[in-house]
């Protein structure tokens, strides 16, 4: 959370990063995992209170619990829309370069954002009008079970696994055709292209470790949340921390504006946006 605020407060307010209209996808989804990780942070600290001498007062006002928890599910649902839309940008740009910069400009990036937002409505219907949960009714517990009952769950953890499976899919494809570039055609490559590589495959690792297999996990497993608590949110925000770690080295490396002091002049440098070296 607090590397996701450096990061959007050195893009947009210290002008520390230079914008590049070509990550604009990229932007949204900072913005979208610093309030993801805010609101999961506070579903982190209810779980605390549960074990506390407030676990009565929790248990008894579902309403509560529920407005922390719902909102997690549907922004991860969400963030997953837009990271395979990313994926796919990324990897039709990398296999069909030509193509890609020749129609690509007649996509607007507001019209794949009002898609991926579009699906907030979809969520909302299933979770109020599908599955229809009693806030009134008091909880024993504080799992996402409990919580969110098991029609809307069940329907989140199916959703989370195609869509996080679609993700890895494609970037993995994205991570093969880069390491071709990389070992086996015979021409020089240059630093940036091995840097896509290792980004892409570190990418599809951090995917498939803290999105993928824990919604496995517990679609497989129901109860092992008495047995290892919230795995899924610690889970989650591990990768975000990693994630954003990992994107905050990349865009210095390449967009950061740096000062020249010796003269009193302001020198600016910038890289060119290359969507396949960044997350």
């Amino acid at each position: 959370m607090v590397v996701y605020a450096r990061l959007i407060l050195a893009i947009f307010w210290f002008k520390t990063i230079s914008k590049s209209p070509d990550l604009s996808l990229f932007y949204v989804k900072f913005v979208l995992d610093f309030v993801l990780s805010l609101i999961s942070f506070l579903k982190l600290i209810c779980y605390g209170l549960a074990v506390t001498r407030l676990s009565e007062f929790i248990f008894a006002n579902h309403w509560l619990t529920f407005s922390v928890a719902w909102p997690v599910n549907l922004l991860t649902a969400t963030r997953g829309i837009l990271l395979l839309f990313i994926a796919m940008d990324r990897t039709f740009a990398t296999y069909f370069p030509i193509m890609f910069f020749k129609y690509r400009k007649f996509i607007p990036t507001f019209l794949i954002v009002g898609i991926v937002m579009s699906y907030t409505f979809v969520d909302t219907l299933v979770a109020f009008v599908s599955c229809q949960p009693n806030l009134n009714l008091p909880t024993t517990c504080v799992s996402a079970m409990c919580i969110l009952g098991p029609c809307y769950q069940n329907y989140s953890l199916k959703f989370q696994q195609i869509c996080y499976s679609l993700i890895s899919f494609v970037t993995l494809l994205l991570a093969i055709k880069l390491l071709i570039w990389n070992k086996c055609k015979n021409q020089i490559v240059n630093r940036d292209l091995r840097r896509a590589n290792r980004l892409a495959f570190i990418e599809c690792a951090i995917i498939i470790i803290f999105d993928l297999i824990p919604p496995i996990v517990h679609s497989v497993c129901p109860s092992y949340f008495d047995y290892v608590g919230a795995i899924n949110s610690v889970a989650q925000t591990l990768g975000f921390v990693v994630e954003a770690f990992l994107t905050v080295i990349n865009l210095q490396q390449r967009y950061q504006t740096k000062l020249g002091s010796s003269t009193g002049n302001i020198f600016v440098r910038s890289g060119v946006a290359d969507p396949s070296a960044m997350f």
